[in-house]
């Protein structure tokens, strides 16, 4: 079924565009690695991170997604300027969001990125709020990778041979709002995912 059949609503957007874009740096100020995401509810990520341990033991040298950092990838937006955030933050605020539930029901892998992933029959309201994300990034002229939506959990890395794909459990993932998501190395240099916040004022 085509995307527009289940197009997501937006409330009228009140933060304006910049003519410029917003990728680019600011002098002076600091830049983040982004993109949009949604984060699974507690009950299924910890059911994805269950599932995560049982493919690590048969993909030894794998490395696991931390329970925490578990998400789907709307849209990859990498480099983005830290005090323009806020625009794209809400322009993910106007849109309206339905919530379903969206059913994980096989694992498999991706052989040139060496991961292992979850995922489900394709759903058109994901592809839905994936489109609305992207044009919101459009229409603020955020530059974003336009590698077309592929709905999927990534579980594992580094793994030697992707697994081929096959049924598992089903995990019910309660879908809510896309938030813009920041990558950031932590105090042992490991990258980590976090929501985006708005900086105290004054910083």
């Amino acid at each position: 079924m085509p995307i527009s059949d289940h197009a997501v609503p937006t409330r009228e957007l009140s933060v304006p565009p910049s003519r410029s874009g917003l990728n680019g740096p600011d002098p002076g100020a600091p830049v983040l690695r982004c993109f949009i995401a949604l984060w699974p509810d507690p009950a299924a990520r910890d059911q994805l991170d269950t599932l995560a341990n049982r493919l690590q033991q048969n993909n030894a040298g794998s490395r696991r997604v931390v329970r925490e950092d578990l998400h789907l990838t709307l849209a990859f937006i990498g480099a983005l300027a830290a005090n323009r955030a806020h625009r794209v933050a809400a322009m993910l605020e106007a849109i309206a969001a339905p919530h379903f539930a969206w059913i994980l029901d096989r694992v498999g892998g991706f052989d040139r990125a060496h991961v292992a992933w979850a995922g489900g029959t394709e759903d058109p309201r994901l592809a839905a709020l994936a489109q609305a994300a992207r044009v919101g990034l459009d229409a603020l002229q955020v530059a974003y990778d336009h590698k077309p939506f592929v709905a999927h959990v990534t579980l594992l890395r580094k793994v030697a041979h992707a697994p081929s794909p096959e049924a598992c459990a089903p995990i019910a993932w309660s879908v809510s709002a896309p938030v813009l998501a920041v990558s950031e190395r932590d105090e042992h240099g490991r990258v980590r995912y976090r929501p985006w916040s708005e900086p105290p004022a004054g910083i």
